[in-house]
């Protein structure tokens, strides 16, 4: 009974070996070197961009040196290592073994591959014409995160060449940070890759803006039709009324849902503004041309052809134009 009252003691004042280890390590540097391969895809609408990468990390363990001549290789469940992690992974699949190469100095290197989506925070607010900065954030969440001194190696680097058909990387960098995983979460040190892109407006230009300014130079072809021909001003009208409306659905796919208008959805909304007007005149002639003032309503057909040109050229330019700095 005595035997098992100390063992129980010694079990409750002497730290565990996981412990031990921890507080014997002394600060470790750890240089980080992040490789991006490629950035194939950047989802607006899900916020997170498909990345592949590859990071290299190295550090001395004076307990692994050994004879040589040349680096053996160890499973890292064998040795210590820092527990880095990318903080705003989704979904990875990391490709390379779980392994390290031992130099003969007790130098360390641990490579691994990833592949997958990571979340990214994008400001649409002057979408489609605007720019993003992506990041890939790394940090050390182990046990001995105090131990670790994270420093981002000189070698990191992107690839010349993206896969992203619909964007162009304009600058990158990769510098320390502290990191947090949570609003009440202390800092982690942690070292960020940011890349700068800024999207290709090319597609909007030519399936998005011009067909959309097509559909309202539809809704004007009313003010040349007489207004004595009320059924063919109103079937133009609310065609190009429909149209409009089934555009709006086609472009709400193209983005999340958001609590503000971005540059594209104010000039949207000034399009549909304008074939609304349109679609109102209409009523309005057809009004006057069986009130018996059809003279007054050829009048406002003529006015029309020149003043809704004027309106929504002055619409294009304030939404397009004079909101984004241009």
């Amino acid at each position: 009974m005595r035997k098992l009252i100390a063992v129980l003691l010694l079990c409750l004042f002497i730290p565990s070996g996981l412990q031990a280890q921890g507080n014997s390590l002394e600060t470790r540097d750890v240089e980080v070197r992040v490789y991006l391969i490629d950035i194939e895809r950047i989802d607006t609408v899900s916020q997170n961009f498909t990345a592949n990468l590859t990071l290299v990390f190295r550090w001395k363990d004076p307990s692994l040196a050994h004879t040589g001549p040349g680096p053996i290789s160890m499973p890292l469940d064998n040795i210590w290592f820092p527990r880095i992690q990318i903080l705003n992974q989704q979904r990875l699949v990391s490709t390379l073994p779980r392994e390290a190469e031992v130099h003969p100095d007790g130098g360390v290197v641990q490579r691994q591959r990833f592949w997958g989506n990571l979340s990214q925070p994008l400001d649409l607010r002057e979408f489609p014409f605007d720019s993003q900065r992506l990041q890939v954030r790394l940090a050390n969440v182990g046990f001995d995160e105090e131990l670790v001194n994270l420093i981002p190696s000189p070698d990191s680097k992107i690839s010349a060449s993206m896969t992203i058909p619909d964007w162009e990387v304009t600058g990158w960098e990769s510098f320390p940070k502290e990191l947090t995983l949570d609003d009440d979460s202390d800092g982690l040190k942690g070292i960020v890759l940011s890349v700068d892109v800024k999207r290709d407006i090319a597609f909007f230009k030519y399936k998005v803006i011009f067909p959309l300014i097509l559909i309202v130079m539809m809704s004007w072809m009313v003010f040349w039709i007489d207004p004595t021909l009320v059924a063919s001003q109103i079937s133009l009208s609310i065609t190009a009324m429909l149209t409009m409306i089934a555009y709006r659905f086609a472009l709400a796919g193209m983005m999340p849902r958001l609590g503000f208008l971005t540059i594209l959805d104010h000039f949207v909304l000034a399009s549909t503004v304008v074939v609304f007007l349109s679609m109102a005149e209409v009523i309005y002639t057809a009004h006057l041309s069986t009130s018996d003032q059809l003279e007054k309503a050829r009048k406002v057909d003529r006015n029309a052809r020149w003043i809704a040109p004027v309106v929504y050229f002055a619409m294009a330019t304030e939404t397009l134009f004079l909101r984004i700095g241009l």
